[in-house]
Parts: structure tokens; C-alpha cells; sequence
């Protein structure tokens, strides 16, 4: 927040309007001014009048990035909260960006927690344009917390609603005729500040040439100070504010001494600096002294943070400044731009370096700074950045360089934007050509084109060419380079999950884990995670997942600990596992994280796992409304894009569920849709297919049933899928007889105890705990509830068509006291979808169509 000065000139009438503006419970403070006219000094001014808690962003064009500006913001707000936006938090540090709407969503939940309400301002706003910030914000002013108010200071007003705002007093504005000094306020400003003291017709005089504009009557008084002669030179001012701004600024600089009308050139090409910094681009010492010599002489220097160490000049000043420097030394520029590019390169901060190479029209430099940081920056947000510096390139030196079309083929195809890919892998793939080819440049560079090839036909589902072309990228790419061997290995892992046997699969996803680690590609690390917890559970090996997996949980229950990447991968694969070992509550747990960091990641696929497992916790349990509802909601989340083996998974999920209910016919309409048939072959890809199938056909034709079984079985035993065999033993076992029932029984059991798995056993119901007891497996039957769940006979609740399930009749109170769906939904901490799904079989026990017929009923029936 700027420091306001020792002898502020009191403004109370604008005090008055912007408490007006809170008092009223406005959303949105807008000060909109050109440059100059003071509206960060009014906004520090009158946050430090509230004397509410502040959260204080400057901006600058830098700052322009989703992933940036909400890492800024939250740093920002957790001055407020240091528990504030911690999720948010998390998956931004690791580089990735999440959804729009689940970013607005986490922003809206966290704030709304607030006990104290608060201001944000965000000074500079112009700096935005964004469309994906903007889209937050908006977002955030149409769901607006109590205890949250938006403080926007701009020289432009901003692309928002603000229409929409104004006409729902919404909206408190301060403009520039509102900040203008009058004749008393710039007599006490000059007194106070600068130490003029000027006669009342000088007063009048200045007043009428800087029309009250702040910025010329702050340069007036430095250009008037020791003046012999103050009524000559305010009548030697005419013309507009830019030409008084201009001759203002050389009246000051003529006064300041050679080294520094140097200095304040120089540095005028940088938006924010420190000493060394300056130090760098002047190629002198001292820089950090002179910075607090100008800030104590009110050179229009603006300090960044509380130590001192950041600046910026006034943005007219700095723009004369530059404007000065075009017109006397125009031939120095590109040098300080090349200066300025090697001291951001040797801080780490590539953006900045780039940014100066090319304007200082160091384009050899540029593209080697977009080449090797390239990568890096599109996985943190920075993708229309790099367009744009791509854009500013020469063609000649756009088009040559393989690497920075790379980049972008790989962010497309992470991003899902199949279509969009094609067209850079073949830019990438010309400019090779003119590469020497045995280059090692040029070897990794064309091992990287095949990576990604591979990658592209596995998403595809071509997965025997995308084997042979990621092992050709293995082969071509150098051992140092872990990064291509990383996603190479991401290719060939992610195809070997589902067509080569389980101990390849595990020590190329492995491969894949330790390469991506060693170049802190956390993208790739995450979907190597996922593949091989995937490929772990489908296998049943529990014990090695919990190993696996480890590392990351003892991350996870670190608070201290750096933000973990494959977060949501960990969190699912932990809670499959306790699902598995029947811990539900702990699984439970897991799951509900899940469902909030898939959402803020974006990863749709794990969004949609997480609530499958969710749905057979409600089974479990025993709210079969619930169950539909999570698979319907991963049904939904398909549209959002889905390899084909997860969009299996939902639609062999639904019918399992409808299968479970009763509803023969549906569910067998559901796995034929999948095109996968009794008579097809089983495998990896299409065994839990298999499974649903065999459990129908099981209810229909016990011997046709008992023949399949063994062709499953078959196929599971050959290839050690552990997590096949143990499930068909068991949906099979009831349907033998004798002897062959109780080896069948056996197996399972011998299969299941040294990884724990309970769960499988439990699932199967009634039937397979008698045969669990019969057979003397007393300690596996004493995990088997006493009164399992059914979705026929759940209870005993005279006067229903069927007896509710314990989180109906919650729902049911909540109906009773006239809650709407939301508000339910925030009360049980469920979805939308799963309310609706539970009102729905309300209505249908009850025999109503209405909620006030549901209440009505439930009152005379004593359930209300």
C-alpha cells in the first residue's frame, strides 16, 4: 500500500462518498482516473480511514497472467487470512492454472468464511486485460461475499459490468472531476508538501492552468522551489496537461545533477526495479543509495513494499522520462534493454528477460531464452504471453526455431485441444530440416517430436503405435535428458497400462515419475501418478500403492511441507485403498479432498474417478439416491473431456449401480451401449465390462453364467490381474456347488488376505457372507454388516411404499423446513445433483409429485 504523506491534504467529502459505499453494502468501488491524478494516495487514504483489514495488490503489466494474479492475490488476501485460499494456493504453486469457475467458486467459499470484512484494492488495474481474470471477477461481483469489497483503481475503466452494477447500486465511483484539487487544496498541498507558499492571484492562476491535476502541480512545485520570480513562471505554463507535463519535466530535470538526470533516464525503461537492478542497467554502483536520495526529494518514486527494496516511478513521470530518453539518446536504448534482459535471466525471472530482449531487439537472445524457459512458462499460465512474444519475433527467426513450436503442440495437447496440435508438431518438424541432424540439439529435438506423437496416439487410443514411436524416442533421446525421456516414458507407460504385462507397465511409469521429478515437470509426474495407481489397484497389488504412495501422504499431512502436484492422484488412490480395506470414513475422507482439488486442477478425469469411488461409499452405506447421484455427476463432467477407457468406466458404473437396484433391462441396455459383449475377448480394457455382464447373466442363466466365469477367470489368472480374478471368484462362487464352490472361495480368500482387501468380500452381500461362514472364515465374516443395505428393505416406516434411507430423511427434515435445493446442498455438503436424485425418491416413497404434498404426507405419517 502506497505510504501516504506526512501532511496529507484532508479530502473528507470523498471520504464521506466512499463510506456511503460501504455503509450501503456496495459490491464494487471504482477510481477511475487518467494518470496523475492521485487515486492510489485516495485509496491508501481511505483504507487506512476504514480501518478494516486490507488486502493491497499493485499491478503492472507483468502481473497480467491467471496464474501470476491470483498467486499475487491470495499472497495478497492471506494478510488478511493466512488460512485464506490455501487449496487455491496449492495447485498454483505447483504451476498449474484451475478451472475459471472452480477458482471463482474456492475465492467465493473461502471468503464467505471471513470473520472480519475486508477491502482488496487493486491499484494500477489498467494492467489487466485478461479475459480469464476478468471472467473471475466477474464471477466474484455477481456472487459477491458479505465480507469482502472490491477496490478497483484504473487509469481505464475496466471490461466488468459495471452498467449492471450502477443500476443495482452496486457500484460506488470516484472520477477524475471528483479528485481534482481546488484553489484551498492546492494552496495547503504546495504549503504543506513542497514548501511554496504562493499569493492568492498565483494560486488562481496555477489553478487554472493544471485545471487541479495533481501530477502538474506536484512537478509545479518542484520546479518552484527557490524560485525568485514564482508569478513568471506560472505565467510561462499554457497549453495541455501534456505539454505542462513535458516542460514541467524538464524544468526538474535541469535542476538535478548530471548523474542523476543519467539515472532517472536510464531506469526509465523498467517498470519496477531494485538497486541492483539499476545498478545493472546504468552500469554503476550506488544505485540504492540514490533511490532513497529521489524517494526523499518526492522525484516521483513510488515504493513497492515495506522494505524498501522494489520501486517504480509515477507512470507519467517515467513515461516522459522515456519519451526524453527517445528524443536525446535514442541510440543507448537497446543496450539498457540488453542489460536490463541479462539481470532478469541471472535472477530467474525469464518472463522479464524476454520481454527486454525483445524490445532491445536481442532476438537471437529472445528465442533462446523462449527455448529454454519456454516450457516452463506455458505450465504456469503464461501461454498469451508467449504467443505474443512469439508474434513480435521476425518471421525468420519465428519460423526456425522447432523448440517454442513444441512448446505449444505440448500445451494444446494437455489442455485437450486435439485438433490444435497437428499444425505446430509440423512447423516444429520443418524447422528440423535445417538442423544439422546429428546434431544433439537437433537428435533431442526431434526425440521430443516423437514423444509427443506418442502421446498424441495413446490419448487417441492407438496404442500399439503409440508404443513403437515412444521406443523410438527413447532410443533417439540423450540419457541427460530426462525431460524427453520423461514424456517418452509418460507415452509408453500410459499404452503398456493396457495392453503389456503388469511389471513392464509399473517400471516405465516409474521411469517416467523419477525423470519428471528430475526436471520438476509436475505436469508429467501427476499423469505418470495416475496411470500407475490405476494400474496398481486394477491389478489389486494394495500393498504397493500404499507404498507408493507414501512419500506423498506424509506431504500431504505436512503443512509445512512445499504444495504437492499429483495432490488429487494421491488423494484418490489413497481413498481406493481404504475403500478396499473397508476403513469407509477414512476413504470418505480422502474422496471429499479429491473432489476439491480435482475441481481446482482441472483434471476432469480425476474428477470423474473421485466420485465413482464415492458412489460405491454411498452403496455401501446404504443411500442409494446418493450413488445415482455421484455417477450421474460423473457422467456429466464427461463433456469436459475424457480419455475413452474413463468414459467405459462411468457408463459400466451405471449399470453396475441399476444392476444392484433391480433394473435388469437398463442395465443391460448400458453395457451394450459400450460395444463390449459376452462374446468379446476379455482383457485389461474391458474386463470390468466382463464382470457386470457375468453378474447379470448370473440372475437369468446359471449355467451360461458359470462358463463365462471361467473364460474371465481364465484370462485374469494368465495375466496376474489380481483385482479380475478376486472379483469374478466371488460373483462366481455362489453359482457352484460343493467342493468347486469353496476352492473358488478359497482362492479369493488366499488372493485378498495379504493385501488387505476386505471390501471385495463385503460388496457382494448376504449370500457371500453365509458362504464365508459355512466354509469357517469367521474372521472374514465378522467384517460383513449385521443389517447390510438393500434397495428394497432398508428399514420399517409404516406407511411408505418404501422405507427411506437415513440421509432421505434428513433431506426430508430439511424439505420440512422450507430450505430450496442450494440450500440443502450447502447444509449436507452434497452436489445439486445428488439432492435432486434424493428429493426425486422422497417423492416416489411418499406417492407425491410437489414439496409441499412431501411435507404434507411425511407430517401425517409422523415423519415430520
Amino acid at each position: 500500500m502506497p505510504t501516504l504523506p506526512t501532511t496529507p491534504v484532508e479530502r473528507a467529502f470523498l471520504l464521506h462518498r466512499l463510506d456511503a459505499g460501504l455503509a450501503d453494502g456496495r459490491t464494487l468501488t471504482l477510481i477511475s482516473a487518467p494518470a496523475g491524478y492521485g487515486k492510489s494516495i485516495q485509496a491508501a487514504a481511505w483504507a487506512a480511514h476504514t480501518r478494516r483489514p486490507v488486502a493491497w495488490l499493485s499491478l503492472d503489466e507483468s502481473d497480467d497472467t491467471p496464474l501470476h494474479f491470483f498467486t499475487y492475490l491470495i499472497a495478497a488476501l492471506q494478510r488478511v487470512d493466512p488460512a485464506l485460499g490455501t487449496d487455491i494456493q496449492s495447485v498454483l504453486a505447483a504451476g498449474q492454472f484451475p478451472p475459471p469457475a472452480a477458482l471463482m467458486t474456492g475465492l467465493v467459499n473461502d471468503l464467505t468464511g471471513l470473520k472480519t470484512p475486508c477491502l482488496c484494492v487493486l491499484d494500477d488495474f489498467q494492467s489487466i486485460q485478461d479475459p480469464t481474470i476478468l471472467a473471475v471477477l466477474q464471477g466474484l461481483l455477481a456472487h459477491p461475499p458479505a465480507t469482502f469489497h472490491l477496490v478497483l483503481v484504473t487509469r481505464e475503466d475496466p471490461a466488468l459490468p459495471l452498467a449492471r452494477l450502477r443500476a443495482s447500486n452496486q457500484l460506488t465511483e470516484i472520477r477524475a472531476a471528483d479528485l481534482r484539487f481546488d484553489e484551498g487544496e492546492i494552496g495547503c498541498f504546495l504549503r504543506e508538501s513542497m514548501g511554496v507558499s504562493l499569493s492568492a492571484p498565483d494560486l488562481s492562476r496555477l489553478a487554472e492552468r493544471t485545471e487541479g491535476w495533481i501530477a502538474g502541480l506536484q512537478l509545479a512545485g518542484l520546479s518552484l522551489q527557490g524560485r525568485a520570480d514564482p508569478s513568471a513562471f506560472i505565467h510561462s505554463l499554457s497549453g495541455s496537461h501534456r505539454f505542462i507535463l513535458s516542460y514541467l519535466t524538464e524544468e526538474v530535470l535541469k535542476v538535478q545533477p548530471p548523474p542523476v538526470q543519467r539515472f532517472l533516464l536510464q531506469t526509465a525503461i523498467l517498470s519496477r526495479f531494485t538497486g541492483a537492478l539499476c545498478d545493472a542497467v546504468t552500469d554503476e554502483t550506488g544505485s540504492a543509495t540514490l533511490l532513497e536520495a529521489l524517494l526523499a526529494a518526492n522525484l516521483f518514486l513510488i515504493p513497492l513494499d515495506d522494505e524498501g527494496r522494489w520501486y517504480r516511478y509515477h507512470h507519467l513521470f517515467a513515461e516522459l522520462l522515456r519519451h526524453q530518453l527517445q528524443r536525446t539518446q535514442p541510440e543507448t536504448i537497446p543496450a539498457l534493454h540488453r542489460r536490463a534482459s541479462h539481470w532478469y535471466a541471472s535472477h530467474d525471472r525469464p518472463a522479464e528477460a524476454i520481454e527486454h530482449s525483445l524490445v532491445g531487439e536481442d532476438f537471437a537472445r529472445s528465442v533462446e531464452l523462449i527455448e529454454t524457459h519456454g516450457w516452463k512458462l506455458l505450465n504456469q499460465g503464461y501461454a498469451r504471453r508467449m504467443e505474443g512474444w512469439i508474434q513480435s519475433l521476425p518471421a525468420q527467426w519465428r519460423d526456425s526455431s522447432p523448440r517454442t513450436n513444441l512448446d505449444f503442440a505440448w500445451m494444446h495437447l494437455l489442455r485437450g485441444q486435439i485438433g490444435e496440435i497437428l499444425p505446430y508438431l509440423g512447423q516444429a518438424q520443418a524447422a528440423l530440416t535445417g538442423l544439422q541432424s546429428h546434431a544433439p540439439a537437433a537428435q533431442d529435438l526431434r526425440a521430443e517430436c516423437l514423444a509427443l506423437q506418442a502421446n498424441l496416439l495413446q490419448v487417441q487410443g492407438n496404442l500399439t503405435e503409440s508404443v513403437e514411436v515412444a521406443s523410438a524416442a527413447l532410443a533417439l533421446a540423450e540419457a541427460k535428458n530426462q525431460r524427453v525421456i520423461g514424456l517418452a516414458s509418460l507415452a509408453l507407460g500410459a499404452a503398456y497400462r493396457q495392453i503389456a504385462p503388469y511389471a513392464e507397465a509399473v517400471v516405465v511409469l516409474d521411469q517416467a515419475i523419477r525423470a519428471a521429478q528430475a526436471t520438476d515437470d509436475l505436469v508429467t509426474e501427476m499423469l505418470a501418478f495416475a496411470h500407475l495407481s490405476t494400474l496398481t489397484l486394477q491389478f489389486g497389488r494394495l500393498r504397493f500403492l500404499a507404498e507408493i504412495c507414501a512419500p506423498y501422504r506424509a506431504r500431504l499431512e505436512r503443512r509445512d511441507a512445499p504444495p504437492l502436484p499429483v495432490v488429487d492422484s494421491v488423494q484418490i488412490a489413497l481413498g481406493a485403498l481404504h475403500y478396499w480395506w473397508n476403513r469407509l470414513d477414512e476413504a470418505q475422507a480422502y474422496l471429499a479432498q479429491a473432489v476439491q482439488t480435482s475441481m481446482l486442477s482441472g483434471h476432469t478425469s480425476s474428477a470423474i474417478t473421485t466420485r465413482l469411488y464415492l458412489s460405491m461409499i454411498a452403496q455401501a452405506t446404504g443411500d442409494w439416491a446418493g450413488a445415482d447421484g455421484l455417477v450421474q455427476e460423473a457422467a456429466d463432467l464427461l463433456s469436459g473431456g475424457a480419455p475413452g477407457w474413463v468414459q467405459l468406466q462411468v457408463t459400466v458404473r451405471q449399470a453396475e449401480l441399476r444392476l444392484f437396484q433391480g433394473d435388469l433391462d437398463v442395465a443391460e441396455g448400458l453395457l451394450r451401449s459400450t460395444g463390449i459383449g459376452p462374446d468379446d475377448e476379455v482383457n485389461r480394457r474391458t474386463d470390468r465390462a466382463h464382470l457386470v455382464w457375468l453378474r447379470l447373466l448370473a440372475t437369468r442363466d446359471k449355467p451360461t453364467a458359470v462358463a463365462y466365469a471361467r473364460r474371465i477367470l481364465a484370462s485374469a489368472v494368465k495375466e496376474e490381474r489380481h483385482g479380475a480374478t478376486l472379483r469374478c471368484l466371488i460373483i462366481a462362487a455362489p453359482l457352484l456347488g460343493g467342493d468347486e464352490r469353496e476352492a473358488w472361495l478359497a482362492q479369493a480368500v488366499a488372493l485378498a488376505a495379504p493385501e488387505g482387501n476386505v471390501r471385495v468380500f463385503v460388496d457382494e452381500g448376504p449370500a457371500l457372507a453365509a458362504l464365508a461362514v459355512r466354509a469357517g472364515y469367521t474372521e472374514l465374516a465378522a467384517h460383513f454388516p449385521t443389517h447390510p443395505p438393500s434397495p428394497v428393505a432398508r428399514g420399517t416406516q409404516t406407511g411408505l411404499v418404501e422405507p427411506m434411507s437415513e440421509r432421505e430423511l434428513e433431506v426430508l427434515a430439511l424439505l420440512g423446513q422450507g430450505l430450496k435445493y442450494a440450500e440443502i446442498a450447502d447444509e449436507l455438503v452434497v452436489s445439486l445433483n445428488t439432492v435432486r436424485f434424493h428429493v426425486k425418491s422422497i417423492y416416489g416413497k411418499l406417492g407425491v409429485n410437489r414439496q409441499t404434498q412431501a411435507v404434507q404426507r411425511a407430517q401425517e405419517i409422523g415423519l415430520l
